[in-house]
């Protein structure tokens, strides 16, 4: 019935109050997949005023039937493989557009250690969001009076992934300060394990080395007027990581 469509200026979807981007370069084609298949569930996705955005919610099932493919995971003490490799670059990105656009998070959870990926552009860390469905989501609040938009595109060609929100400005101010990083400790020593497919003297690089260190960004919302809406803080401990080279069997590295 034309008479119950609603428009988007009728529900306050009218100008871009946040954005994100980030940068996947030197993903794998699975990575890829999944990255594409996790931001075509982001996108179009409208969130009415105080409703709550769940990113597991939207993403479903992690399984092959689904569409996803096996890449790189993290699991608690090195990198794997596993179904959906690659979809927190699609959270960590949302989640960096909910947190500039002064959105409340409720919940947001860090990788073990720092990721290359969401550093690349120069990027500080601090600011990843890890999901693990369904015990780990990335959530937040739109705790404006304007439905909002998530508009959600990929360029593949630049490597980016760019997450738009439209709404209705309220017109407060959202100030984040450059990071505190403490307790920086050196990465861990390099490991070498064996792969039977690898020819002596061939070596695959699986996992790469990561300093640790404390994180603290703190973010200040004010409303328009100056007042102060909220000041709150995101932390992260990272683990320091070590590199991890396949090679072949009876290589000498393997008995360093």
């Amino acid at each position: 019935d034309y008479h119950n469509r609603v428009t988007a200026a009728e529900l306050g979807i009218t100008e871009k109050v946040a954005e994100a981007i980030t940068t996947f370069a030197g993903s794998t084609a699975n990575r890829r997949i999944n990255i594409a298949l996790a931001t075509s569930k982001m996108d179009g996705i409208i969130v009415g005023p105080g409703e709550e955005f769940s990113f597991n919610r939207y993403l479903g099932e992690l399984e092959a039937s689904e569409g996803w493919v096996e890449a790189a995971v993290i699991f608690a003490d090195r990198t794997g493989t596993g179904l959906g490799g690659g979809v927190c670059q699609v959270s960590t990105t949302i989640f960096r557009a909910a947190f500039t656009g002064g959105f409340t998070i409720i919940e947001r959870n860090s990788h073990g250690y720092r990721v290359g990926f969401y550093e690349q552009g120069g990027f500080p860390p601090g600011l990843d969001a890890a999901i693990f469905t369904p015990e780990r989501d990335f959530r937040f609040q739109n705790d404006t009076p304007y439905h909002l938009l998530i508009q959600a595109d990929i360029y593949p060609a630049a490597d980016q992934l760019v997450f738009r929100f439209y709404s209705t400005s309220t017109g407060r101010i959202v100030e984040i300060e450059p990071p505190r990083i403490a307790s920086r400790v050196p990465p861990e020593a390099t490991r070498y394990e064996v792969n039977q497919d690898l020819q002596p003297g061939q070596t695959l690089q699986v996992d790469y080395s990561a300093e640790g260190a404390d994180v603290n960004v703190t973010r200040t919302v004010k409303a328009a007027d100056g007042t102060l809406i909220r000041k709150d803080n995101i932390f992260t401990h990272y683990r320091p990581w070590g590199a991890i080279y396949q090679v072949a069997p009876g290589d000498a590295r393997l008995s360093q």
